[in-house]
């Protein structure tokens, strides 16, 4: 039997684009950043802040931040930190969302303590979204104290980080 031209080009074509069609298994890592160490610089300006007394019973400042900065594992970021503070002991745990310049999120708490001349604590990832959805890690933190303008920094150092 005689084939035609055309029938072995069709066949060739065929043939060619199912075998570069098919790729082979690829490896995808669990995470593409496996506990690396990181730093961050950020700003914020005080957006409100209100007297409380909360459950139990202590008087605290209910305190909500805006500000921007720098993580080295995810670029510039906005932020929006909500905490309160317990005026008796110094003492604050914050709940901080992080926003990308790509949109991913990224969650954190922080614990923080009030000193003569500065502000220390923990920030901790508890999760994200897109890239960053898997993240996990934790730094210590610190920064002056905030002036009389409700302005402030704090930076990063010293922690690591997966995502």
């Amino acid at each position: 039997m005689k084939t035609t031209p055309i029938v072995s080009v069709l066949f060739l074509i065929s043939l060619f684009a199912l075998t570069t069609g098919c790729k082979k298994d690829e490896v995808v890592p669990a995470f593409e950043i496996n506990d690396a160490p990181y730093t961050a610089q950020l700003a914020f300006t005080t957006k409100n802040q209100t007297f409380a007394t909360n459950a139990e019973g202590k008087n605290i400042i209910r305190v909500v931040l805006d500000g921007t900065g720098t993580y080295s594992f995810a670029g510039n970021v906005t932020l929006v930190d909500k905490f309160d503070f317990v005026l008796a002991t110094g003492a604050a745990t914050h709940k901080v969302t992080y926003t990308t310049t790509t949109g991913d999120k990224i969650y954190s708490t922080m614990t923080t303590q009030v000193g003569q001349t500065n502000i220390t604590g923990t920030t901790t990832f508890t999760g994200g979204t897109g890239r960053f959805a898997k993240i996990k890690g934790s730094s210590p933190n610190a920064g002056p104290l905030v002036s009389a303008t409700g302005e402030g920094s704090w930076k990063e150092e010293g922690g690591k980080v997966t995502f």
